[in-house]
């Protein structure tokens, strides 16, 4: 094959991989992320405020490096406990590229959280905000430059959206459902021929995960997270780290049928911690890439001296 052709292919596979209605096809389309048992707020709106302080999170995701159009991932999140009223809010900010595709998503959390054993809490939450959608066709590099279908960019588009979810915790276990994205929005343009250029399909996310103690210094933390899209292939990542001292996390993760990650996260202080995951893609795309690479930086505010007696584990 050909570089030329080669390229062509590329960005014919990622537009197809955001526009699934093309041709009845369909795909997950929500960004993904190998270190999502350290992010779950981006997912699930019920765990805003589940811990007992403020906490800030940065994740930087490049997928596929070295393919060019390959997917990239900003994400930060904020989220804090309002302990009077039982309830938690939250802030996500997303910014996600898939080769001339840009997507900037700004949201809000709210959860209640209800106590409903002496150890667990279930909370309910509730996701709003909106997408902004803006797709360059005109400068990709197609072999006929004079292809009508691509010479007109899709105009940029605030798309508004909500979610739910729930979720229930305790020292040592958690479990979530949840839909960060209730509305199939559709994707039209002005002027282009067509009755819509694609829309989002609805996605639910099932998460849990537990603790044990191996032993007075080494702690094992497996989790799963399973996403499911309509008439698209269920995606389940399975994970397990281990703990050691409570401040170095080393561990593995599977996708199946996609990838294999390794992860490493390491507590530098009370209240930060840093966190990196490498993917090895399984398919026959691992033939032109060098790897996923995955970065998180997180920060737990602390306003008073009073010194944090336990470590965050989930």
């Amino acid at each position: 094959m050909n570089r030329s052709r080669f390229n062509s292919l590329k960005y014919i596979l990622l537009f197809l991989l955001f526009f699934p209605c093309l041709k009845q096809g369909k795909a997950q389309q929500d960004p993904m992320y190998t270190q999502y048992m350290h992010n779950p707020l981006t997912v699930n709106p019920a765990y805003a405020g589940s811990t007992d302080m403020m906490s800030a999170m940065f994740l930087a995701r490049e997928q596929w490096v070295g393919f060019d159009g390959a997917p990239k991932s900003r994400t930060l999140t904020l989220s804090a406990p309002i302990t009077k009223y039982n309830i938690g809010a939250g802030f996500s900010f997303i910014n996600d590229e898939l080769g001339p595709v840009k997507q900037n998503s700004f949201y809000t959390d709210f959860a209640y959280h209800l106590k409903v054993s002496e150890k667990g809490t279930l909370s309910m939450g509730l996701k709003g905000g909106f997408d902004m959608i803006q797709i360059d066709l005109m400068n990709l590099t197609l072999d006929q430059q004079n292809d009508g279908t691509f010479a007109q960019n899709f105009e940029e588009k605030f798309i508004l959206n909500f979610g739910l979810g729930m979720y229930y915790y305790t020292d040592r276990f958690y479990a979530g459902l949840s839909i960060p994205r209730m509305l199939n929005n559709k994707y039209d343009n002005d002027g282009i021929n067509t009755t819509s250029l694609g829309y989002k399909e609805r996605h639910y996310f099932l998460t849990t995960g537990a603790l044990f103690d191996l032993n007075d210094y080494i702690k094992l933390k497996p989790s799963v997270l399973s996403k499911i899209v309509w008439n698209a292939p269920l995606s389940i990542d399975l994970s397990a780290n281990f703990i050691f001292y409570d401040q170095l996390w080393l561990g593995a993760s599977y996708r199946i049928d996609d990838s294999m990650s390794f992860l490493i996260h390491y507590q530098l202080s009370e209240q930060l911690r840093v966190g990196y995951a490498f993917d090895l893609t399984e398919s026959e795309l691992r033939r032109y890439n060098n790897g996923t690479h995955e970065i998180m930086v997180a920060f737990d505010f602390q306003f008073n001296k009073k010194k944090i007696m336990t470590p965050r584990y989930f």
